[in-house]
């Protein structure tokens, strides 16, 4: 499993992520925290021409962690959607979940913080990232967070913040075993790109479930169920105008389990 931190800086990631990694181990989960900020501290000094070793190395080792059967906690602002996208994909490429955790405060918090702890980024700095901040599911579907947490506001229970995530992994667990049951990951077939039949196809076989799942629904709320997933079809934007980058076919059906995981959420409001 990969565990997505998204925040900007003085939000609280490195202490949230410590902490987290410490109740993983007390419940026998071999993790490790890896970032970009964790690998800028190895260097005596830091200097601009390191960055791309900085992320490829990041990359790197997020991977070989994967592999190894290690969570990984990404302990990084993320606060762009296109690097939430690559950290999503290869969790998917590796066959593990992606569970993003977005921390947040007001700016006026993270600045405070910032000078508390002796402003080690210039506030400067901070604004700006503020003001370029990629807002999570604003602009596309897939990027809404799993979990939320406003770091001023709350204090932070984490054995219950592990039960979540377990439960999440569960339920995009159980998508894909769905999922890759009917072969869609394999299948030859000439119309694999057309996204729409696909979520089709798979939305029914969902709502069939859910309905078998919960004999109580009325005929009413049937119907505006039924009514919902069609709609919800109907409105999806081709991936092209969507700003999604699909590169292969793997990543293709990889975006559309982030469809279904997403409406699998959207339905249970019928309950």
């Amino acid at each position: 499993m990969l565990i997505m931190l998204v925040g900007l800086p003085s939000v609280g990631k490195s202490t949230f992520s410590k902490n987290l990694s410490k109740k993983l181990i007390e419940r026998n989960i071999d993790n490790i925290i890896l970032g970009t900020d964790l690998i800028r501290e190895s260097f005596p000094v830091w200097k601009e021409n390191y960055e791309d070793y900085i992320k490829k190395m990041n990359n790197y080792l997020i991977s070989e962690a994967l592999d190894e059967g290690f969570t990984v906690i990404v302990d990084d602002t993320n606060y762009y959607n296109s690097k939430r996208r690559d950290l999503i994909h290869m969790a998917n490429l590796k066959d593990k979940n992606c569970i993003s955790i977005y921390l947040k405060a007001p700016l006026e918090v993270l600045l405070a913080r910032n000078i508390a702890r002796g402003a080690k980024i210039p506030n400067s700095v901070i604004e700006d990232m503020y003001l370029k901040f990629d807002e999570m599911g604003t602009k596309y579907k897939w990027d809404k967070p799993d979990l939320e947490i406003d770091t001023h506001l709350e204090a932070i229970n984490f054995d219950e913040i592990i039960d979540k995530i377990f439960k999440l992994d569960d339920e995009k667990s159980s998508i894909k075993s769905t999922f890759k049951s009917k072969d869609i990951e394999n299948s030859d077939n000439n119309d694999n790109y057309n996204f729409k039949n696909k979520l089709d196809v798979e939305t029914r076989h969902i709502i069939g479930e859910f309905i078998k799942n919960n004999k109580n629904l009325s005929k009413e709320k049937i119907k505006r169920l039924s009514n919902y997933r069609k709609n919800y079809i109907k409105n999806l934007k081709d991936i092209e105008k969507d700003g999604i980058i699909i590169k292969n076919e793997k990543e293709f059906n990889e975006y559309i389990l982030t469809l279904l995981e997403e409406f699998k959420s959207e339905i249970k409001k019928f309950i």
